[in-house]
């Protein structure tokens, strides 16, 4: 197995992390340009953010962004594994560092937010202990989405998409 770490972001990995954080937002089905994703790295790394390069074996495998709410939690906002690496368990190896690291730092709980269509990620989430169900977020559109699936949460039925698709 490989050994995965978690290196806070320094500038010797930007051109790697702009080419991750286009390829993050390609697998939500959008384009971004290198501005947009030179936005996104300015914003990941700002206050009440932490960012950090998934390293497998010294090099890098994709990221992990950490943005705190405030209270004696933080929340997992996003993270990557490069495409021809995953199903390595890199993702989940750094997801449960960041957990480490949260818990050395006193806080309580680690939050996170996913699509219900993400069904591969929500398997690894479940696996690793995420299982308390918190918040839902509903929305309401005039863009006709694609439906996946339905989902009932007491006694309500509720449609699930994958967002940003046609």
């Amino acid at each position: 197995m490989s050994k995965i770490e978690l290196k806070p972001y320094e500038s010797g990995y930007e051109s790697a992390m702009l080419a991750d954080i286009a390829a993050f937002w390609t697998t939500h089905c959008l384009t971004i340009t290198p501005e947009q994703a030179a936005g996104d790295l300015d914003d990941w790394t700002g206050k009440r953010h932490e960012l950090y390069v998934i390293l497998s074996d010294g090099a890098p495998a994709g990221f992990l962004h950490m943005g705190s709410r405030g209270g004696a939690c933080d929340w997992l906002e996003d993270v990557f594994v490069r495409e021809e690496l995953r199903g390595r368990g890199i993702g989940g190896r750094a997801i449960e560092l960041a957990w480490e690291r949260l818990q050395a730092q006193g806080c309580e709980t680690m939050y996170l937010e996913v699509v219900p269509a993400n069904e591969g990620a929500i398997r690894l989430y479940h696996k690793l202990g995420f299982t308390n169900l918190n918040t839902l977020t509903l929305n309401r559109s005039v863009k006709e989405k694609r439906q996946l699936g339905t989902e009932t949460i007491g006694g309500l039925e509720f449609r699930t998409y994958r967002p940003n698709n046609g």
